[in-house]
């Protein structure tokens, strides 16, 4: 990877930031108008992928093995007086 990518892809970065700042200060949101628009994208993303409740997570599924595993472990060494 090309050093000189990074620092164009950064510097790209730092200006769109600026600029949404920018934009932020000189059109503020009221209240209303932001949680309206973030209650249009959660209606948006359930809309893609279905109910945030019911589809699957394979971070968490991984996680909750990893913590069934480590309690397995915990739970057999105190049976055997470890």
């Amino acid at each position: 990877m090309d050093p000189r990518d990074i620092r164009t892809w950064a510097a790209n970065h730092r200006a769109a930031a600026d600029r949404e700042a920018a934009e932020a200060r000189r059109h503020p949101m009221s209240a209303e108008k932001a949680f309206a628009s973030a209650l249009a994208l959660l209606a948006f993303d359930e809309k893609q992928n279905g109910s945030p409740f019911e589809r699957p997570d394979p971070v968490t599924d991984r996680e909750d093995e990893q913590v069934w595993a480590t309690w397995t472990k915990l739970r057999a060494r105190w049976r055997n007086g470890r």
